[in-house]
């Protein structure tokens, strides 16, 4: 089960682990994915259940957000395929925007000395 996302700002692009949802026994029926507050900064790739965050250095984006997903599946109740049953799983994960990481943090322009003689025009 997919429980947390975490990507920090800067970072390369993203693609989450899979998620799963299965049947017990597998019967193939078509499975409806549903998310509920899903940032627009993420996005979710149906065909291969997982998630991407493109690269982006926002820092607005920094903290966490509480995504909820649910999958689905109708169940024909017979033959005649008027009535179905709806089965579904539903969880909560949470996707983190941390800081940017800094290896290092140096001066690449230094202030050379200033020299002024006091009554000399602004320098």
């Amino acid at each position: 089960m997919l429980t947390v996302i975490s990507y920090n700002v800067g970072a390369s692009s993203l693609t989450s682990p899979k998620y799963t949802f299965d049947e017990s026994p597998p019967c193939n029926y078509s499975e409806k994915v549903t998310l509920t507050n899903l940032p627009s900064f993420v996005t979710h790739n149906l065909d291969t259940s997982d998630f991407t965050i493109l690269q982006t250095f926002d820092l607005a984006l920094i903290g966490e957000y509480k995504v909820h997903i649910r999958s689905e599946i109708s169940i024909p109740d017979d033959y005649t395929k008027t009535n179905y049953t709806i089965k579904f799983a539903e969880y909560d994960f949470f996707i983190r925007m941390e800081p940017c990481l800094v290896n290092t943090y140096t001066a690449t322009t230094k202030v050379p000395s200033i020299s002024y003689n006091i009554g000399a025009p602004t320098l």
